[in-house]
Order: structure tokens, then C-alpha cells, then sequence
């Protein structure tokens, strides 16, 4: 027993021996069906754990395997169309929500692969939409930072933000336009306060004098 769960831990679902650890009771008629004692490797509804003959102690045939993951990776797509249909994500959202379902990583990874085919995930349009969002009220370091943590990668984020080709300066000098109008006349005072409002929002203090001047 040792053994055959050191292989599932090792080489994950695709291990030669499928033996069920345990199933247990999920949510709305669905449970969950362990391979080894660390985390559930896919869930299903109670009806077919029944249609499977499903149980503890139970070794998974290649054949019932397959059955099983065709079921999950048909699954795994339309929940992906479902999550892509209600606003854009970036592949690492919607691998992150799949993961949350129960999903096995080969199911992931073909509707992943499926939409990506389909360009329904493209990473590099979406940080392309996001920086023209953003780029007038937030740094590129700050937009960047925001990239990274939606899960887009460094090489497609800095893709995208060379083809925006912003100018930092031109955003501060048309945010400060937009929210505060003239600032000519403006005193120490309500300036600190522009600045003070530029720093939060990601911009360098030596850009954000820079732009003010050429407004004075």
C-alpha cells in the first residue's frame, strides 16, 4: 500500500495503479474520489460514482479511467466557455478555478489547451486590454505588478507594454487635467496633495515633478 501511494504522489493521476483511497461526500450530489490520502483526484456526481461501480479499495481500470476522464475533460471545457463567457481571464484564472472544481490536470490541461486553440485565452490580448484600461490612471510598474498578479508572465507583459508605448508623463499630465483641471494657480499645499495621490498610483516622484512643471 506504501509503495502504490508513493507512485501516486510521485507520477500523480497517470500512475499505473488507480486504486481509490477514499470517497467522500462533496456538495449538491457530487463526491469527491481519492488516489492517496493527500487531496482529491476528481469529483463526480453521486450517479456516477453508482454507473462506475465506484468504492474504497477499488483499482480503476485503464478503460473506466479513460470513461472517467472523458466525462471530466468534456466537463472541464464547458466550465472554462462558462468562466470565459462572463469576463476574460488569463489561462492562470482559469486553471486556478479548475483546479478548485476537482478537475484532473489532464482535463485542465486539454481545455486549456482547447481554448487557447480556439484563442478564447490569450494571455497577451488580455494584458493588451488591461494596460489600455489602466494606462490612464495607473504606472506601468503598477499596471505591470497588476499583470503579474492576474497571472501573466513577465515576457507577455512587457510584449504588451512596449506595443502600448505609454508615456508616463503624458498619463500624470492628462489625470491631472481630468481630476483637477488648472493647476497653475495651485499652492504648496493642494501640489502635495496631487503628488501625494500620483505616488499611490504607482508613479516615480522625479516623473510626477517633471509632468507638473510642463502643466505650470
Amino acid at each position: 500500500m506504501l509503495m502504490r501511494m508513493q507512485r501516486s504522489r510521485d507520477t500523480g493521476i497517470n500512475a499505473m495503479q488507480r486504486e481509490i483511497y477514499k470517497i467522500e461526500d462533496y456538495k449538491e450530489n457530487r463526491r469527491l474520489v481519492y488516489l492517496d490520502e493527500d487531496a482529491p483526484a476528481f469529483c463526480l456526481y453521486s450517479k456516477e460514482i453508482r454507473q462506475f461501480g465506484l468504492k474504497e479499495g477499488l483499482e480503476l481500470t485503464e478503460g473506466v479511467y479513460g470513461e472517467i476522464l472523458a466525462i471530466l475533460t468534456k466537463r472541464a471545457r464547458e466550465r472554462c466557455l462558462y468562466l470565459l463567457d462572463d469576463m476574460a481571464r488569463t489561462e492562470q484564472q482559469i486553471r486556478k478555478k479548475l483546479k478548485e472544481g476537482y478537475y484532473p490536470e489532464e482535463a485542465i490541461d486539454s481545455a486549456i489547451a482547447y481554448c487557447k486553440e480556439k484563442h478564447y485565452i490569450d494571455d497577451l490580448d488580455y494584458a493588451e486590454r488591461f494596460i489600455a484600461s489602466k494606462s490612464g490612471s495607473l504606472s506601468r510598474r503598477m499596471i505591470e505588478q497588476k499583470l503579474y498578479e492576474k497571472g501573466i508572465d513577465r515576457e507577455t507583459a512587457s510584449k504588451a507594454m512596449e506595443d502600448s508605448n505609454i508615456s508616463e508623463e503624458g498619463t500624470i499630465r492628462a489625470f491631472i487635467q481630468k481630476k483637477y483641471g488648472d493647476i497653475s494657480g495651485t499652492e504648496y499645499e493642494g501640489r502635495q496633495k496631487i503628488i501625494r495621490k500620483l505616488l499611490t498610483r504607482g508613479f516615480a516622484y522625479d516623473t510626477i515633478k517633471q509632468a507638473m512643471t510642463d502643466l505650470t
